[in-house]
This record gives structure tokens, C-alpha cells and sequence, in this order.
């Protein structure tokens, strides 16, 4: 503004000075009037560059909220991983933690009141949620398999192979004592116990040349590991990958 100002108060000086001089010449007049001129010119591009040279408005809020808003997208990304780790690291644990006594102990309840005539040779964790068991048993001619839900308490016959001749000897020899099956949360700490961060896939009571013994799968560091205990000593047989 003040220069502006400056400008103005010059340049009327000027033409004061050209415009009222006694001095009347034609000459003298055309030089006059192109010095108004050019005075004129210089004063207008000065105020032309005033106005150009004018702040412009800058973009610091639309850069803050573009700033915040990535900030809040990174922290809603970072807490539903958090929860999703938390979430999988719970559901791990839960497997690990879980009774499995009481099932099956209704398991061969329910299976001994429909069928009383079987003996159940062997018994394993089909899958852990929902919890699922199958089951293997015989009589002295056919063998049976069957399918049983914890949460419904249903039976259900899925595979029924009729041998030719009498089986029985093979019944008395693969027959397990179902008592046996309220160990099955001890055999399982001792399996996992093996393992740290391990995590139970399958479990599985069978004999094996008369022997009867827990089978434990175990998921630990991307591949699965079967611990095989000794059903009398519960003691640990081997350790296979």
C-alpha cells in the first residue's frame, strides 16, 4: 500500500510538472504527452504486480485432515489385527484347555444303551469345534463304525463290514476297557506338555499288538507331531513327526 502510495504521488508530481510548464512547443507537447505516457504504464504494471503477488490460500488444513485421516485408518487396521490375533491366540488356547473327560464318559453311555452287544475297539477325536468322536466296535461277525455329536448326543451308524466266519477272537484281542477314556485330559497335558505353544489336533485310544495306547496329535511350528503313550504306565512310547 505504501508503495502505491509513493507511486501515485510521483507520478502526479510529474505530469504537474510536464502538463503546466511554460512551455508550448509542438515538440516540446509530444514529448510531454509520450512521458505521461510511459509514467501512466509503469504506475498501472505496478499496481498489476501488487494484485499477482497477492498470498495465496494454502492447503495445510486439507494436508492435516488427510494426515489424520490416514492415522485413523492405520489404528482401526492395527486394532482389527490386535483383536484377530487376540481372537486366534484365545481360540488356540481354548483347545488346549478343554475337558474332554465328561464327553466321552456320555459318549459310552449313550452307546452302550443302543448297543449293548458291541465292544468298542477303538475311539477318536474327529474334530475339536464342534466336538466330534469316532467310533470303532465289533461284535464276533461284523464290524461298525459310528459317528458321535457331543452337542446333540446323537449316534449315528456310518460304515456296518460282515466278515466271513467267526470274528471273535479278533473282538477279545481289539476290545479297550472304556474306563480307560477318563484319562483322556491327563494324556493330553502330557502331550502338549512336550510342545510349548503346541496346539491338540486328534487324539485316539486303540490297541496295537495287544497294547493298548494314546495316540495325541500335536500342531507345533507349522507341522503335526504324534505323541504315543504307553494306556497302563502313561508313559511316553515315542514322538513322531
Amino acid at each position: 500500500m505504501e508503495l502505491d502510495c509513493f507511486i501515485c504521488n510521483m507520478t502526479s508530481f510529474l505530469i504537474y510538472l510536464i502538463c503546466f510548464k511554460n512551455n508550448n512547443s509542438k515538440e516540446v507537447n509530444m514529448k510531454k504527452s509520450k512521458l505521461v505516457t510511459s509514467i501512466m504504464s509503469a504506475s498501472l504494471l505496478s499496481a498489476c504486480v501488487q494484485i499477482n503477488t497477492a498470498p495465496q490460500p494454502t492447503t495445510t488444513t486439507s494436508v492435516a485432515q488427510t494426515t489424520q485421516s490416514s492415522q485413523t485408518t492405520t489404528n482401526t487396521t492395527t486394532n482389527t489385527t490386535s483383536g484377530q490375533q487376540a481372537s486366534n491366540a484365545n481360540q488356540g488356547s481354548t483347545q488346549g484347555t478343554t475337558s474332554y473327560k465328561e464327553s466321552v464318559e456320555k459318549m459310552v453311555e449313550v452307546f452302550a444303551s443302543q448297543y449293548s452287544a458291541l465292544d468298542i475297539t477303538k475311539v477318536q477325536l474327529k474334530t475339536i469345534q464342534p466336538v466330534v468322536y469316532e467310533i470303532s466296535a465289533m461284535d464276533d461277525t461284523t464290524e461298525y463304525e459310528f459317528i458321535y455329536q457331543v452337542d446333540s448326543q446323537n449316534l449315528v451308524q456310518t460304515e456296518m463290514d460282515r466278515k466271513k466266519g467267526d470274528i471273535s477272537y479278533k473282538r477279545a484281542y481289539k476290545k479297550i476297557e472304556t474306563s480307560t477314556l477318563t484319562d483322556v485330559d491327563e494324556m493330553i497335558s502330557v502331550a502338549l506338555g512336550q510342545f510349548s505353544g503346541g496346539q491338540l489336533k486328534d487324539w485316539s485310544l486303540e490297541r496295537d499288538n495287544g497294547q493298548l495306547y494314546w495316540n495325541v496329535e500335536v500342531y507345533h511350528n507349522g507341522k503335526s507331531m504324534e505323541v504315543t503313550i504307553d494306556a497302563a504306565s502313561k508313559q511316553i512310547v515315542k514322538i513322531d513327526d
